[in-house]
């Protein structure tokens, strides 16, 4: 064979190979992964209705356990708080002197001091639990003294000792108090509530006896019914006469006749298999058995006021691939996306994380994911997004006449 024929042959060759490579890559190779196009319509906030039973007599408020949520009903203004001051004084009291689950901690020597402080109340009619000088008694058994009956000597007696003084301890408390911004309430002279300058807010009750739930020596205290086998007095019982109805699991009542009733409660429920706690303060009832009465339906609706939401439905329009070769593959959700809200709260879903995409995808394949933001009640929850359908082949002609949009 010729040179001038070799050279016609590779010359003729040439196109038709690097035609055929062309083909042949553009044909095997991987295409550009194709973004989604997200269905906003499917991401609306849905707006809950609040059922709460509001308390018609004083100020209210109520709130849920390691949340953000607070309700309140009626002007909030500073008022005498009577015995739900106590609450303040045994975390004060926890804070100077804390004490381990399960521990009595130190054995305190009551005093003739102590003895004059239970005859003071006495003489004021005062709630109170006898004691007499040189009985032993541990900080534990204190905090029940001053939490169940509401003693108001043992509470004195118990910032005195924690603190050397009631006006150290009052010093204490109220900067405390400033430094957790609950700048409505403020402690008076004595650790008992019993003084009127004590005076605080149904919202800032409510945020005070989250601090006691969250503490597991005084959420202990609090749920008891009784103490048997307690010094000199053999029985202490539990004021609060609601614990063990409906749940309820605290926290502190109060009456006096500057106060009026005054009633802290708690109350333990269940939200998509999460435990929650939920705290109601009503203050300024007439009386304690008012404050009381109101506050159980109040108790009762906050436990109810948590809703069940099907933010997205199974099969839902999420989003969409356009495809560039032509025709379009809908995204769905692949099961309800179900989230729990605090009625009279709003609930909002996250975008959707969604993968880019290229051929071949088959339908039912999970590419993203969709979730409800969090409500403060429960952690976000999550679904899988899938392909409605599979992506369908773009042909030969396609490829051939897009180079772009194949990744070599």
């Amino acid at each position: 064979m010729g040179k001038g024929l070799k050279k016609a042959l590779i010359f003729l060759l040439l196109p038709i190979l690097l035609i055929g490579g062309y083909v042949y890559f553009t044909y095997s190779s991987q295409l550009n992964p194709v973004s989604p196009t997200i269905n906003t319509s499917a991401m609306a906030t849905i707006r809950t209705t609040s059922h709460i039973s509001w308390p018609t007599a004083g100020q209210s408020a109520v709130g849920v356990l390691g949340s953000s949520i607070i309700n309140t009903h009626n002007p909030q203004k500073p008022v005498p708080t009577a015995s739900t001051a106590k609450m303040i004084t045994a975390l004060m009291v926890l804070k100077a002197k804390p004490l381990s689950v399960g521990s009595q901690g130190p054995l305190i020597t009551l005093t003739v001091n102590d003895a004059n402080i239970y005859n003071s109340y006495v003489a004021e009619q005062g709630s109170v639990v006898k004691v007499v000088p040189d009985e032993k008694l541990s900080e534990y058994q204190m905090l029940e003294a001053m939490l169940l009956p509401s003693a108001n000597n043992m509470a004195d007696s118990l910032a005195i000792w924690a603190f050397g003084s009631l006006p150290a301890y009052s010093a204490a408390a109220n900067s405390y108090l400033n430094q957790v911004g609950l700048k409505t309430t403020h402690v008076g002279p004595d650790a008992s509530g019993f003084i009127p300058t004590t005076v605080s807010t149904a919202h800032d009750l409510v945020i005070i006896g989250e601090l006691v739930m969250s503490n597991p020596i005084l959420a202990q205290v609090v749920s008891q019914l009784s103490v048997t086998n307690f010094p000199v007095v053999n029985t202490i019982k539990n004021v609060n006469y609601l614990i063990g109805t409906d749940n309820i699991v605290g926290i502190k009542t109060g009456n006096t006749d500057q106060a009026g009733g005054v009633y802290v409660g708690a109350a333990k429920t269940s939200v998509g298999g999460q435990p929650v706690t939920v705290i109601t303060a009503n203050v300024g009832a007439p009386t304690l058995g008012i404050a009381v009465s109101g506050s159980l339906p109040l108790l009762q609706s906050a436990e109810s006021n948590f809703q069940a939401l099907t933010l997205v439905k199974k099969d839902t329009l999420v989003g969409t691939y356009n495809l560039p070769w032509g025709g379009s593959t809908p995204i769905v959700a692949s099961s309800d996306l179900v989230a729990f809200a605090w009625g009279g709260s709003s609930v909002s879903i996250d975008p959707p994380r969604l993968d880019a995409i290229t051929y071949p995808a088959v339908a039912n394949q999970t590419i993203g994911a969709i979730g409800s933001k969090s409500s403060g009640l429960t952690r976000p929850q999550f679904i899988n997004v899938v392909l409605k359908q599979s992506i369908n082949k773009p042909t030969l002609l396609w490829r051939l006449l897009h180079p772009k949009l194949v990744n070599y």
